[in-house]
């Protein structure tokens, strides 16, 4: 058989099995747009979808929507299916942290407590955790300036960025329909969940961790817990209720700590804090040099390391790769203008 007779059989066998996954996925869509059978846990149709013709075409809308849904679930289970992973965090910022975690590594992660902001990262450096979730923006106050000074102060870099959900779910047992006589809150999560537990009948019992919350409530059906959906299912629970938070307007989004340099996405983004030397025009020189090398300053904040006025720093994001010619001879030109130059890492745009 020669060559160009095996390259049209295997043409046509990856034709057939085009045709049935493309079949395989419009039966799924279809089933999107029908109302669940009457007792169905399954949620609602939506509303606002088109009902759907079995002699027409499918809408392309539903198949994207339905592909996404598949390539979603693909990428959790195999998000999951790897090694355990340590994730690092303050404890201050448990629920933002534990909620990113649990939605990119689903069951992976096994969270590690720190008392600090400062001692998350570290626990990278001493083998303790493989990364460290700490807070990177928040809304309203910008770029979060303890991170920065922490990053600023090792050789640790950020090499990703997770946006916290900012829902909430009171979470319990498939199959109990009664309201809970208890329900259990992490000592963090309280205070933006005032306005629901005010209303909630059931005895409210405040322990030390939303993680806690839940493997209590995963012990008895008649409890349920409150916490990020992600955190409820890692430990077997549904979602009873759906509600926004007291702070739900708080965008927060997380610097990922450690591990490998972020890999090229096209779409790129480099962070630096500098010192800039005393005199007028120090920083307008900075800025020169980028302009000069083409780079964008996508944001720029000014930030203090210390105590003294000579602590004054500048932190500055600027679109590109770590490895992009232009970034590597900015910098080194930037090494010889200014005091100190410390790379804090490079990510995908998720945060600004």
């Amino acid at each position: 058989m020669s060559h160009e007779s095996d390259s049209e059989e295997l043409r046509a066998a990856l034709t057939r099995i085009d045709r049935q996954i493309a079949k395989l996925v419009d039966d799924r869509a279809a089933l999107i747009l029908k109302p669940p059978p009457p007792g169905s846990s399954l949620p609602p149709r939506d509303p606002t979808a088109a009902v759907h013709d079995e002699d027409r075409p499918l809408p392309k809308y539903v198949r994207a929507a339905t592909l996404d849904a598949i390539l979603s679930d693909v990428r959790r289970a195999c998000a999951e299916a790897g090694d355990p992973l340590r994730i690092a965090f303050p404890s201050a910022w448990e629920n933002d942290a534990a909620a990113a975690a649990v939605s990119r590594w689903g069951t992976r992660a096994t969270l590690v407590e720190c008392p600090t902001l400062e001692s998350s990262i570290s626990a990278t450096q001493r083998g303790q955790a493989d990364y460290a979730l700490v807070p990177y923006v928040v809304a309203g106050d910008g770029f979060h300036r303890a991170t920065l000074r922490a990053l600023a102060a090792t050789e640790s870099r950020m090499t990703d960025c997770l946006v916290a959900p900012a829902g909430r779910d009171a979470m319990g047992l498939a199959g109990s329909t009664e309201r809970p006589h208890t329900v259990f809150v992490g000592r963090g999560c309280r205070p933006c969940v005032t306005t629901w537990l005010a209303a909630s009948e059931a005895r409210v019992v405040e322990v030390g961790s939303t993680s806690e919350a839940c493997s209590l409530a995963a012990r008895d059906p008649g409890t349920w817990a409150i916490a990020p959906a992600a955190t409820g299912h890692a430990f077997g629970l549904t979602t009873r209720e759906s509600f926004l938070a007291d702070d739900a307007a708080r965008h927060v989004v997380l610097a990922l700590v450690g591990g490998r340099p972020p890999s090229r996405t096209g779409h790129d983004r480099v962070a630096v804090v500098l010192s800039p030397h005393d005199g007028p025009g120090a920083l307008a020189e900075v800025l020169r040099e980028l302009a000069e090398q083409r780079l964008n300053v996508a944001a720029i904040q000014s930030m203090s390391l210390g105590q003294e006025s000579s602590d004054a720093h500048v932190f500055i994001v600027v679109d590109g790769h770590l490895t992009d010619r232009p970034i590597v001879l900015a910098f080194e030109r930037l090494r010889k203008l200014v005091r100190v130059l410390k790379v804090v890492g490079g990510y995908a745009p998720t945060a600004p």
